[in-house]
């Protein structure tokens, strides 16, 4: 993982506390939101002229009814590759619980849930999809509606025995 990114998400996160002076506890309820990824796959079976390992997006719907607890689903743009004839374009969609631990406008929390992933090639022997467990860990800042957060999430890539490790900086917004 790219230690410069990770190091740029924390300080984005803590950064927007400076203007927290008006912040107050987190707004429940449905919510949205988008961010940047990095992706890093640990790969043993995929072929080498691949290195799939790139910056994306990911996209945010939830919904937190209490405090401590809230259910989001993401679509995460794992990323993609190209080179020497071939090409690698690859997803994941996931459904997760989140609890979370509030610390006035910071939130700790823990996801687990189900990752479905989609490898698409034009080499018909990698193109696959799956569905296997997921769980990470993520830090957010909000101030009303508005949330800032870095987040860790990991799942496999399960016929390719892939190890695929997410880093995301997220903004959302709940809908009071």
């Amino acid at each position: 993982m790219n230690m410069k990114f990770a190091a740029l998400s924390v300080l984005g996160t803590f950064s927007l506390l400076a203007f927290g002076t008006q912040a107050s506890a987190a707004d429940n309820g449905f919510y949205l939101g988008a961010g940047v990824t990095q992706t890093k796959f640990d790969a043993d079976d995929l072929n080498d002229d691949f290195k799939l390992d790139d910056n994306s997006f990911k996209l945010i719907a939830g919904f937190r009814p209490l405090d401590w607890l809230a259910v989001e689903a993401n679509y995460i743009d794992l990323g993609s590759e190209s080179g020497g004839g071939a090409s690698i374009d690859s997803n994941a969609i996931t459904a997760s619980v989140l609890l979370l631990k509030e610390f006035q406008v910071i939130d700790l929390y823990a996801r687990a849930g189900l990752a479905h992933w989609n490898v698409d090639t034009n080499l018909s022997d990698l193109d696959d999809s799956g569905s296997e467990f997921t769980y990470g860990v993520g830090v957010g800042a909000h101030f009303g509606s508005i949330g800032v957060r870095a987040e860790y999430e990991r799942f496999k890539l399960g016929d390719f025995d892939t190890d695929v490790n997410t880093l995301s900086l997220s903004v959302t917004y709940a809908f009071l």
